[in-house]
């Protein structure tokens, strides 16, 4: 026997394919028992109920309240992929790998397999009428204005971070109940981004030609996750004129806010800087990599992150604005939808329309319902950051993460009366979680026999080592996630904060993005991201953007040597090296 996580989850036998396609981009890192206990549970529950409103999950889907569509099982999160096939099974013209390729996008999945019970004609005509009104959306779906007024209630009810430690604590056992609804929204509008956007896929995969659906979807605009690099950008180009805090980025971004402040009095440049910085934190302060894990960092309690990003922005000799990039981006939809609309055909034409038109609004809304629910947990993490503090005052450790390892309910009270007490057991987690955070999950795990132990993740690890390095010549396969080809010499950045070798010009080659990464996406001039889909996170800003990308390209981060030029088909799919 070897050794587990602190906490794991059991492998439901009806619904048994769980995978880290999605999942890895919003829990990239191995899962605290703060999150999953005040998290996971809420989302599992949150999630069920939406698919019930659309009609997807029906009476016995489950056996139980356990978690079965967000899973922990190795250490990581998992979304179970036996369960979420099912809204293809159950969805009126859709199918089971329409699912695997809107959401998950790498690896070979096991086939699906027909079971009983699976089928619903009431399920299949409730989902029908789901859809129908997606479809016909010409405005904002109104759970988007219902999420910002769910995070602003949760803001207003956060104590003061002076009062006691009783109160703090009350109100991040109350995260729960505030993050259900929030992402009960988030998952409603992503099942009917995902199928409306399905009704293209369908079309493009009957004319023959798969991958014009990003032409298809192209930019929607106006999307949460993109923004966040538009604003930073905005700050990068008032530096470049801006010679004293210029310099101050030149002295490195360690400490920077710090040095700048000591200089604000009778320096305006400074004090816009400060101000326009400040202002970005006030808006999107709550975003971060790992941003729903609760002890996470964040643009507010780390702003070095987006520092960075400033700093590579600025250098840029060239106009990074996505306008230009953009400007075609209509035509390329025009002539996209003259190729595929002659191959659809009676109500699939009509339907087809009615996608192409309600698209945008869904992409829109699946990230702002998702960006509003995790504003929703930037005051629990500041209430959380507080006692982490005053408990390391009085001898704890001053690690959030090292502290998350406690079980939040049965274990952090009792560390906040005496820390001391939980020396030996955190320094044991601590160790453990080091090892895990070592080592790469498993793709899918399929059964209970196959959630690994750490010992077995470390010998993958070691196997996987010995990965060949591609060679000048060699044409690296992904999926198409933004069209057009630029070359670049590649830079592989496995932390958001650690991108200061990314030079304007390079392809970035990450692991997985989420926003954090966004505004990475602008100084480069593409992105390969080892996984991904269609639905994925860098797909729908690259999008934005302009930026070619490819993804679910398994083991880039691994094979494509740091520094070599590479040439990045996004349309294709393909990443070509072309020299060491």
């Amino acid at each position: 026997m070897g050794t587990s996580w602190i906490i794991e989850g059991s492998v439901d036998d009806r619904w048994p394919i769980n995978t880290r396609g999605n999942v890895g981009e919003v829990f990239p890192e191995v899962l605290t028992p703060l999150s999953y206990r005040l998290g996971v549970i809420a989302a599992e529950k949150a999630w069920r109920d939406a698919y019930a409103e659309l009609g997807v999950a029906v009476k016995g889907d489950f056996a139980g309240d356990d978690p079965v569509i967000i899973g922990l099982y190795g250490g990581y999160a998992y979304l179970n992929l036996s369960y979420l096939r099912i809204l293809g099974v159950r969805a009126p013209g859709s199918s089971p790998e329409a699912i695997d390729v809107a959401f998950f996008g790498e690896g070979d999945p096991p086939p699906y397999e027909p079971r009983k019970g699976d089928r619903s004609l009431r399920s299949t005509l409730r989902i029908l009428k789901s859809v129908m009104g997606a479809l016909g959306t010409k405005a904002m779906p109104s759970m988007v204005a219902e999420s910002y007024a769910l995070a602003d209630a949760h803001r207003e009810a956060c104590p003061p971070l002076d009062a006691s430690d009783e109160d703090l604590l009350a109100y991040l056992h109350a995260f729960p109940a505030a993050f259900g609804p929030a992402f009960k929204n988030h998952m409603l509008s992503s099942a009917l981004a995902s199928i409306v956007a399905g009704f293209l896929a369908d079309a493009c995969a009957a004319a023959g030609e798969p991958g014009l659906v990003t032409h298809l979807l192209g930019s929607a605009g106006d999307v949460k996750s993109a923004e966040y690099a538009r604003d930073l950008y905005a700050i990068a180009r008032t530096v470049q004129n801006q010679p004293t805090v210029a310099a101050a980025f030149d002295a490195g971004v360690a400490g920077l806010l710090q040095r700048l402040d000591s200089s604000r009095t009778g320096d305006s440049d400074v004090a816009d800087f400060l101000g326009r910085f400040a202002d970005f934190v006030a808006d999107h302060g709550h975003r971060g990599p790992n941003d729903w894990e609760l002890s996470s960092r964040n643009w507010e309690n780390t702003p070095e992150m987006a520092l960075v990003a400033i700093d590579r922005m600025r250098l840029a000799d060239h106009d990074l604005d996505p306008a230009a990039r953009l400007a075609d981006d209509g035509e390329r939809r025009d002539a996209a939808i003259a190729v595929v609309r002659p191959h659809v055909k009676g109500l699939d034409r009509k339907n087809f329309d009615k996608a192409l038109a309600a698209t945008a609004w869904w992409a829109q809304a699946r990230e702002a319902t998702r960006d509003r629910a995790i504003h929703i947990g930037a005051p629990t993490k500041q209430v959380y950051r507080e006692l982490v503090r005053r408990a390391a005052k009085r001898g704890g450790d001053s690690n959030p993460v090292r502290v998350a390892l406690l079980d939040p309910i049965d274990e952090l009270p009792s560390y906040l009366a005496d820390p001391g007490a939980f020396t030996d057991l955190l320094a044991e987690r601590g160790a453990l979680f080091d090892r895990y955070a070592a080592v790469e999950p498993r793709f899918f795990i399929t059964s209970q026999d196959e959630v690994p132990t750490i010992e077995e993740l470390e010998a993958d690890q070691a196997a996987r080592a010995a990965d060949t390095i591609a060679a000048p010549g060699d044409v690296l396969t992904g999926a198409s996630g933004c069209q057009g080809v630029a070359r670049g010499r590649a830079r592989i950045v496995m932390d958001p904060a650690d991108a200061l070798d990314l030079e304007p010009g390079e392809v970035l080659v990450a692991p997985i993005t989420d926003p954090a990464w966004t505004p990475l996406f602008l100084p480069s001039a593409a992105v390969v991201v080892d996984v991904g889909a269609l639905m994925s996170h860098a797909v729908i800003v690259s999008r934005e953007l302009g930026i070619p990308c490819v993804v679910s390209v398994e083991g880039a981060t691994r094979r494509i040597p740091d520094g070599a030029l590479v040439e990045v088909d996004g349309t294709a799919g393909t990443v070509t090296v072309l020299d060491d």
